[in-house]
């Protein structure tokens, strides 16, 4: 009776699967591993790595990584093997190709060369993974081929994921540098328009409040009337006077560079107690501060002002400043009507944007700015900023 335990034919196929299994294992562990440690690397390293594991896969001893921009030249990001070599390699790339390529005795000075283009997201290469052999060896199977595609893929991937974050990251400074600049601009234009106001208006008003005094002073009696009128006239002047210099105070108060951070924000609440809210400081620090920090922490408490007296129907505020070895924070906290933070009606509109610029403030100087509030249950703003901070200070 035939055996096909002893059949060679028999013993030829399971070793041809057995191989074949093996090989299939190994693509297998090539992408697996390499995805595993790519997502923990960084891009100079993923490259490197990508490098050794396909060398090392297809046994050639060189391996050379290109990658361009749409406006920049071809330039090499990682290589594995002799420099001169390498150099030699990159001088026989062709970076126009969309598949993989495989050649053999390339210009006599490479036995073996595989050519495996990096696609990006819109299909166009952007880089180009070479593996090059000095001595002929076995060529890889169209299967090898193909995971060396996959793994060129992987690696392609995670660059432009790295990419993309860079400019999305250069994005984000460069919008802050301008978030940065307009609000140095402002507060520039604020102070030069307070002293403008302060030698000219205010003291235009002040002197026709005081020549109008002394008119009404030297005026003989007047007719019930236009005494009347005379009144109404000086009460007009009086309050214009007030009303120059409650302007000027809020586009460059006066206090905040003279007495600092604290006596500027109880003058500010100043507004609250005159709308008959009721404000307790439950702590306060009389500490002068960095000037950048003084004046984003003063508009941050101005801006949750306005909101109170525009918004919140609040009985009570609660206010806290607090200095710290390393920063300042400072709480505005009320028991008005409150607000879904996570989505302002639109009615509050102007509310949100001045939340939105509380915010920048705090993050401009490396802060963080947090609003609490639900409807029914008040509103807590509170802004924490180190004292130090050299790049983002906004004075």
């Amino acid at each position: 009776m035939h055996d096909p335990a002893q059949d060679p034919a028999s013993a030829l196929a399971i070793r041809t699967q057995y191989r074949q299994s093996q090989s299939r294992a190994a693509r297998l562990r090539l992408l697996v591993d390499t995805g595993r440690e790519l997502t923990r690397l960084t891009p100079d390293a993923m490259r490197q790595q990508v490098l050794r594991r396909a060398c090392a896969f297809v046994a050639m001893d060189h391996g050379l990584l290109l990658e361009w921009e749409s406006d920049a030249p071809v330039h090499a990001t990682a290589g594995l093997g002799s420099q001169d070599r390498l150099d030699e390699l990159a001088a026989l790339a062709n970076t126009s190709i969309q598949e993989p390529a495989w050649a053999e005795n390339v210009e006599g000075r490479w036995a073996q060369v595989l050519s495996l283009p990096l696609r990006g997201s819109e299909e166009r290469p952007f880089g180009l993974l070479l593996l090059a052999n000095s001595s002929v060896g076995s060529a890889p199977d169209n299967e090898d081929v193909e995971s060396l595609n996959l793994l060129a893929t992987l690696l392609a991937a995670h660059l432009q994921n790295n990419r993309l974050l860079q400019t999305l990251l250069h994005r984000e400074r460069s919008m802050s540098e301008l978030v940065h600049r307009l609000l140095s601009a402002q507060e520039d234009e604020r102070k030069r328009v307070a002293y403008d106001l302060h030698d000219g208006l205010a003291q235009t008003l002040a002197g026709l409040h005081q020549r109008l005094q002394g008119f009404a002073g030297r005026c003989p009696p007047l007719p019930e009337r236009l005494d009347h009128d005379l009144q109404a006239i000086l009460d007009l002047a009086q309050h214009c006077v007030g009303e120059g210099r409650r302007l000027i105070g809020g586009l460059r108060p006066s206090v905040l560079d003279d007495f600092g951070l604290f006596q500027a924000v109880d003058k500010e609440v100043d507004r609250l107690r005159e709308a008959g809210i009721q404000v307790n400081w439950f702590s306060r620090s009389l500490s002068r501060l960095p000037g950048h920090v003084e004046i984003a922490l003063f508009r941050i408490a101005q801006e949750g002002i306005n909101n109170i007296l525009k918004h919140a129907r609040a009985s009570s505020v609660k206010l806290e400043l607090e200095l710290h070895e390393s920063h300042v924070a400072l709480l505005l906290e009320d028991d008005g009507c409150g607000f879904d933070s996570a989505c302002l009606p639109a009615a509050a509109a102007g509310q949100s944007l001045g939340l939105v610029a509380m915010q920048e403030r705090a993050s401009l100087l490396g802060g963080r700015f947090s609003c609490i509030s639900r409807p029914g249950g008040g509103t807590q703003l509170r802004a924490i900023v180190p004292l130090y901070s050299h790049d983002k200070a906004c004075s």
